[in-house]
Order: structure tokens, then sequence, then C-alpha cells
């Protein structure tokens, strides 16, 4: 869901659902954007993920992140962003749902077909 505040500032609530093989996530994530231009914009959001499931054992907390970045649009189909993302909490939520392996904060480029 998106909301233009004005020519320049939208913000945007985000909802991501997965399952792994152990666990079922929700990723929930208020994000602020500030456009530069048509082309180019800064993000911020915070983000909250939750294991909604988990077939084993160990009891898995939320975790909470800060997410700042900036997004470049090549064209309306293709967009490069890079994206950093900061636990704000010592969750133990793993890569790819792994409650053992802890994931540290990263930083990330890449880039996304739009369809």
């Amino acid at each position: 869901m998106q909301y233009g505040i004005s020519k320049s500032t939208q913000i945007e609530l985000q909802g991501f659902y997965d399952t792994y093989l152990l666990t079922e996530r929700f990723r929930s994530s208020f994000i602020g954007k500030a456009y530069l231009n048509e082309k180019v914009y800064l993000l911020s959001c915070l983000e909250v993920e939750v294991v909604t499931e988990y077939a084993g054992k160990v009891e898995v907390p939320y975790r909470l992140g800060f997410v700042a970045g900036a997004v470049y649009d090549i064209s309306d189909d293709f967009m490069i962003e890079v994206k950093s993302n900061v636990r704000l909490n010592n969750s133990n939520i793993g890569a790819f749902g792994e409650a053992l392996v802890k994931m540290p904060s990263v930083y990330d480029k890449g880039s996304k077909w739009k369809l």
C-alpha cells in the first residue's frame, strides 16, 4: 500500500510472507521514500519480522530492523538498489529460517524486475 504525501515524498506499507523448511515467516515494513528526481530516490524504513510457525523446540523471537538505501529506476521495468539492513534487537532468526544460525546485519546491492 502506497500513499503520496507530496510530489517528492511517499510512504509505503509492505508485507512479505514466506515458508522455509522449518518455519513460516512474516515481515512487515513501513517505508519512507524521498525522490531526488524522477528516477532516483532514497528510502528508510523500520521492519518487523516474526516466525509464525516453527517445527523445532527452539523459541524464535521477532526481528526488528532499520533499512536505509538508494534506488535508481533504469526503466519502467528494471531498478537497481543498494541497501543496508541493521538489526536493532538481538534475535536468532537466521538465514533461510534457521533459528540456530545467526544472521548478521547486512549490506546488500541488487536489482529487481518490476512486473
